[in-house]
């Protein structure tokens, strides 16, 4: 059991390096490969002369190999999104992986409202041109929301000694203050209007009172209605000069309006009924 775990583990991190690393150097490819390589060859040693015991140790040694290719992976693809700096941009690099294009931007999505200061305004216009909308909006309606899901849970889990090493605490203090008055709201707009991003949002709920249910249902909505409409941007654009973010910011300002309206309408019934 203990050698399927080792080879299923060795194939999967072969796979992803030379799937999701196409342009690492063949010498180092080779490298890891023979590392790996020589692990198995251990553990057939250690099964032949009945050592099983002794494969735990080649098990931290798949796991090191394994550490050190994820590493390679996130600074392959956090450079790649450094460069990025538009819709055109993001639509090339998933262009240049289509095989993997996917899973490229599930995982972009998730780590978006994590630690990925890339908007969504950028990301999810660029994969509707390449996967088509209703493909980059489901995509990016899953992956965010999984993403919001695990920074919610670690904040409320975590504590603010976490996720203070995570974010600043003055921009914890603008969402505090901003759903001071209706929280309900004012969470679905920030959700929706690029004023703080999403990791603060998550935080803020996720330390302060707000049940899990509610806020996955605000976050569900909200991300909903964002991702179908930066999906769809692609072809409002041609029947619209104005751009995605233009449009949502200009729902989100109507919406914004109406309840600042009714808002003032009730204080207006509450003094004259002397409430």
């Amino acid at each position: 059991m203990e050698f399927i775990l080792h080879l299923a583990l060795s194939i999967l991190s072969l796979y992803l390096l030379t799937v999701l690393l196409p342009t690492v150097l063949p010498i180092y490819k080779w490298l890891y490969l023979s590392s790996v390589i020589i692990v198995l060859l251990i553990d057939g040693y250690f099964l032949i002369t009945k050592q099983g015991k002794l494969m735990k140790v080649n098990r931290m040694a798949l796991l090191y190999l394994a550490a050190l290719l994820l590493l390679a992976l996130a600074i392959f693809y956090t450079t790649k999104m450094i460069v990025l700096t538009d819709t055109y941009g993001f639509e090339g690099l998933l262009n240049e992986h289509l095989e993997t294009a996917k899973y490229i931007f599930f995982f972009i999505s998730f780590a978006q409202p994590i630690l990925l200061p890339i908007p969504e305004a950028v990301t999810v216009p660029g994969a509707s041109a390449v996967f088509g909308p209703a493909t980059a909006a489901a995509i990016a309606f899953l992956g965010t929301l999984l993403g919001i899901t695990a920074m919610f849970f670690a904040a409320r889990y975590g504590g603010r000694k976490f996720t203070s090493k995570m974010i600043k605490e003055d921009q914890l203090e603008k969402y505090q203050n901003y759903v001071s008055k209706n929280e309900t709201l004012i969470m679905f707009l920030l959700f929706i209007v690029p004023i703080l991003p999403d990791e603060i949002i998550c935080v803020g709920a996720g330390i302060g009172k707000v049940a899990p249910k509610r806020f996955l249902l605000i976050a569900s909505v909200s991300k909903f209605f964002t991702a179908s409409l930066l999906a769809y941007s692609v072809q409002l654009a041609e029947n619209f000069p104005i751009s995605g973010t233009q449009l949502m910011i200009g729902i989100s300002a109507a919406v914004l309006i109406i309840f600042v309206i009714s808002s003032l309408t009730k204080k207006a019934l509450n003094k004259e009924r002397g409430l």
